[in-house]
């Protein structure tokens, strides 16, 4: 008989909007002309997002807030060689009930979030391959897809932002009522990366 430890995990970011900050987010999502708006690879299960919300001027104190609770995550992973890491992409998702959203990872990205704006059902689903099926570089075990992956179903939590690595997989499960949505974006570093004095650093400038 053994006693089994579960040890290292991996952190997500909570953070709670500012209560001000939320309504006025809020009406601008329900604001949106959704019916505009495409759905995501024109499939009729998925749901719909906007492109470029983060360059709207109503979005600056949305995109401020991030930044301040990006700032705060940056000095806690002790990221000491990147000045600052900045939103580089945020859009607004809605689903309506039945459709849900493919797991996926985020492409040319540092750190990604989401906001839970709206509606309480939709769980997140964060998952990541078990580190006993990299022992070595082929297979040991005969499995069925999916079958040991370590699963964490985050359920939504209105007003509340999670961040996470924008390498991390994850998905949404099928909406159970007539609607949800949240608030996506991805960072990245800016600014001065790496020792510029001693000829190991480059200069990015994040718009």
């Amino acid at each position: 008989m053994f006693e089994k430890h579960d040890v290292l995990p991996l952190s997500l970011y909570e953070f709670e909007v500012p209560a001000a900050l939320y309504v006025k987010t809020l009406k601008q999502c329900e604001d949106i002309n959704w019916n505009e708006v495409s759905k995501r690879s024109n499939k009729p299960e998925q749901g719909r997002s906007t492109s470029d919300f983060h360059r709207e001027k109503e979005c600056q104190d949305l995109k401020n807030f991030i930044e301040q609770c990006l700032e705060e995550v940056r000095v806690d992973i002790r990221a000491h060689t990147i000045e600052k890491i900045a939103v580089s992409q945020l859009w607004a998702n809605k689903s309506v009930k039945d459709e849900w959203h493919w797991g996926h990872t985020h492409n040319w990205s540092f750190l990604t979030g989401i906001i839970y704006i709206k509606g309480v059902t939709g769980n997140t689903w964060f998952s990541r391959q078990s580190d006993y099926d990299k022992l070595i570089s082929y297979s040991i075990r005969q499995s069925e897809e999916g079958e040991n992956l370590l699963i964490h179903k985050q359920a939504p939590k209105l007003g509340s932002m999670f961040i996470f690595p924008s390498n991390l997989f994850h998905s949404v499960d099928e909406v159970k009522e007539s609607e949800r949505i949240t608030i996506s974006f991805n960072s990245f570093p800016t600014g001065t990366l790496g020792n510029w004095e001693n000829l190991g650093g480059v200069k990015l400038n994040v718009e």
